[in-house]
């Protein structure tokens, strides 16, 4: 039995991945892509990255408007100004990415900011800070669909409710910046709405889940443990993609 042309269990094991993705992502602001994007890549290269981009908009959405007198209303507007370039420079490039780069690429970016966000250098939201940051998530989320953690590291010092409903609210657009440029780039697929389908219940239940969990977990507890599995799951990817 197959679904959207995966086996069953490969089916379960990508919306299951989606699942907790989402509810880390709705509790600590981070977590889908990086979590999700290496198991999806593994699956089927064809998930990266039109499904995490797509799931991010109404998880982000949801997250953004339940906080929405948190958000850093003047960070998020110079985090969407970076983002512009990023999303165009990634739409012109995309489309010449093998499903080899696309595994090196998506792999290299999470071990990367595993790596950088367990150091936890301390970055000020600066104007400069908060433009580049945006360019550069642009650019990963619109490739790989893992555009975190360079927000993530810019705004990891402020409160929980600050982190969560800026990173949001800045996903929420920028998801749809990336999605425009990609459908006018020709690089929406059926086949990819096809798997992005699969996922959608998953990050129903995740935001459920998450309005539910998100104030009784312990970020010091879950965050070295989602940086475990995303590392376990970068490695696993970047091995394949070597072989």
């Amino acid at each position: 039995m197959t679904v959207a042309g995966l086996p069953l269990l490969v089916a379960i094991a990508c919306a299951l991945v989606v699942y907790v993705g989402t509810t880390v992502q709705a509790s600590l602001g981070i977590g889908l892509g990086m979590l999700s994007s290496p198991v999806l890549a593994l699956a089927d290269t064809d998930f990266i990255p039109v499904a995490i981009i797509i799931s991010v908009i109404p998880l982000s959405s949801t997250v953004a408007w339940s906080e929405r007198k948190h958000v850093d209303r003047r960070g998020a507007a110079l985090l969407l100004i970076g983002r512009i370039p990023g999303v165009v420079i990634a739409v012109l490039l995309v489309a010449s990415f093998s499903d080899t780069a696309l595994g090196l690429l998506v792999s290299g970016s999470v071990i990367a900011a595993v790596v950088v966000s367990a150091v936890g250098r301390k970055f000020v939201a600066g104007p400069a800070t908060l433009l580049v940051a945006g360019g550069a998530s642009g650019f990963m989320a619109t490739t790989t669909g893992v555009g975190g953690p360079p927000v993530a590291l810019t705004y990891q010092h402020d409160t929980p409710e600050t982190m969560r409903s800026t990173i949001s609210i800045f996903f929420a657009v920028g998801a749809l910046m990336s999605l425009v440029g990609l459908v006018l780039a020709g690089e929406v697929s059926r086949r990819s709405l096809e798997l992005t389908a699969v996922l959608i219940p998953s990050v129903v239940l995740g935001i459920v889940t998450a309005a539910r969990v998100k104030h009784r977990l312990n970020a010091d507890l879950v965050r070295p443990a989602i940086f475990a599995l995303c590392l376990l799951s970068a490695t696993a990817l970047l091995i394949r993609t070597l072989a």
